[in-house]
């Protein structure tokens, strides 16, 4: 074993066990409750999307359930996979950007054969920060999977200086997983269309995050 696959290693049993830890400590609620499981138990698929930057609680929370996370194949996509796998996900490694119509139409296959849902970040990997980008339309269009916008709250935080200003929750504090409005693509888009859905996309995690300081109050 090389001294990266050793590091990989070890960032996955670490990290998973801290996030394990942490998350045990906090008020976590899902709004609407149980949204996602309920799903899941109707034998329904989903695309739940939600900012790079608040990846973590998703990842704690839709452990063990029938979702695969889609994680870039880049040398820090490795990092985040070792310790995903460990919370008990599955993993899709790709991207919507990069490797072109194969991979994408590669992913889908996957997606599709395996009957999993799928957990993407529409702004990863690399940015901009809270932008939208095509792949997570690409992915509803040619799968027919509702897309499900998600809003993450967390009361306390630590934020890392990297692009998406990462992050992570502090010990006891609270959190809240908002589920917005699905948004269903249609098989045939012209390309302003796409555009389009792009920006609701874009729009209805915006509008979550601005609903979210007021609805945290009361539950």
């Amino acid at each position: 074993m090389n001294l990266q696959k050793i590091k990989y290693f070890l960032v996955g049993v670490l990290g998973s066990i801290t996030v394990r830890v942490l998350f045990s400590t906090m008020n976590i609620k899902e709004i609407p409750a149980g949204y996602s499981q309920n799903l899941e138990r109707q034998g329904k698929y989903a695309i739940y999307a939600f900012w790079h930057a608040h990846m973590l609680l998703p990842a704690f929370v839709g452990r063990n359930r029938n979702v695969k996370v889609l994680i870039s194949q880049h040398r820090d996509g490795e990092y985040i996979a070792q310790v995903v796998r460990r919370l008990g996900y599955g993993v899709a490694r790709g991207s919507t950007t990069r490797g072109g119509a194969k991979a994408l139409l590669r992913m889908i296959k996957q997606i599709k054969e395996e009957s999993i849902s799928l957990a993407i970040t529409p702004d990863g990997p690399k940015g901009p920060r809270f932008v939208a980008q095509s792949g997570a339309i690409l992915l509803g269009q040619k799968t027919q999977y509702p897309i499900i916008p998600v809003m993450i709250y967390l009361a306390k935080y630590w934020e890392f200086p990297s692009w998406d200003r990462f992050c992570i929750p502090k010990p006891f504090s609270k959190a809240r997983i908002f589920y917005g409005n699905p948004i269903l693509v249609p098989t045939k888009l012209e390309k302003f269309e796409m555009e389009e859905y792009r920006i609701s996309l874009e729009n209805e995690l915006i509008k979550l995050e601005n609903e979210a300081e007021s609805i945290v109050k009361h539950v």
